[in-house]
């Protein structure tokens, strides 16, 4: 979730983002190099697909996105996992649907907890009706993983707290590509006062960690649309 200080979730997205909200508004979109983004529930959230060697990895879980899912993948293609950025609600409304679909692993900065999750805060303070399945982490990484296989992908993972302290950023050099969740947006980064909320984590994780990365490198984020490394070190008020 993006900026700080709107009343709603809506007016958050709305500000950033220039978002017209529909009821059921969802959007679908083929990219390029085998990464298929979904965009849907409360708050606009992407969920990414990606096709590898092995099989078919999952960004996220927005609600109606293990449905969406179904219909992207090939008759007999597998999706065998499930990346989570964090666990802020809107990332992860169809998370034990998708599991119960598909038997994919659920890979995770943190097990599962309501405190993660947002649901009270959301519902209390913006007056959502949610209803977030329970779902279990398979593989709980904390802070000291770094590289993983999954899909026939090879990916970096970088801890990078401050918009939720779980909040992971996902690098694929073979895809040229950074799935920064709410880390870091087109023009803006993710908002810090929510419980376990840091700006001074998020922004010096953001320069000691993603700044001396490839400049070539796209943003895949959970929100809004898709930029590039040097497009944000340029030109994004938070980072210049």
């Amino acid at each position: 979730m993006a900026v700080r200080g709107a009343r709603s979730a809506f007016e958050h997205f709305d500000r950033q983002f220039g978002l017209v909200k529909r009821a059921g508004l969802v959007y679908t979109a083929r990219m390029s190099n085998g990464i298929r983004v979904y965009t849907g529930g409360s708050t606009m959230c992407n969920g990414y697909l990606i096709e590898g060697a092995d099989g078919y990895v999952a960004i996220d879980a927005p609600a109606g996105f293990a449905a969406w899912v179904k219909q992207q993948m090939p008759d007999r293609a597998r999706l065998t996992h499930l990346l989570l950025t964090h666990q802020h609600f809107d990332h992860v409304e169809d998370a034990a649907q998708l599991k119960a679909d598909t038997g994919c692993l659920i890979h995770a900065h943190s097990p599962y907890d309501r405190r993660l999750t947002l649901e009270d805060f959301a519902r209390l303070d913006w007056g959502l009706k949610l209803n977030v399945a329970p779902y279990r982490v398979d593989d709980v990484m904390g802070d000291q993983r770094s590289h993983a296989d999954w899909g026939g992908l090879k990916w970096q993972i970088i801890p990078l707290p401050g918009h939720s302290p779980d909040s992971l950023v996902y690098r694929l050099d073979e895809r040229q590509t950074l799935f920064t969740g709410d880390v870091l947006f087109a023009g803006s980064v993710g908002r810090t006062d929510f419980p376990g909320g840091s700006q001074r984590s998020l922004l010096n994780g953001i320069e000691e960690k993603l700044e001396g990365l490839d400049p070539q490198l796209s943003i895949l984020s959970g929100h809004g649309p898709a930029t590039t490394l040097q497009e944000e070190l340029l030109n994004n008020p938070w980072l210049c």
